[in-house]
């Protein structure tokens, strides 16, 4: 991560799909919170993770 991506994580406190990918793990951590959150009928957010994983061409359930 660059520390220009860095400020704007850390200004927004938002950590994105590509982070979290980019980390040990982290497409198996991303597929269980989309998996968790339909679960509890929070299908917009998973749809939009889904959709961020499907722009950086990674692999979903």
């Amino acid at each position: 991560m660059t520390f220009e991506q860095y400020e704007t994580c850390r200004s927004t406190g938002r950590v994105s799909v590509a982070d979290i990918a980019a980390q040990p793990g982290g497409i198996e951590a991303l597929q269980r919170r989309v998996h968790e959150l339909r679960s509890r009928g929070v299908d917009f957010a998973a749809n939009a993770i889904e959709h961020e994983m499907a722009e950086l061409d990674l692999p979903r359930e």
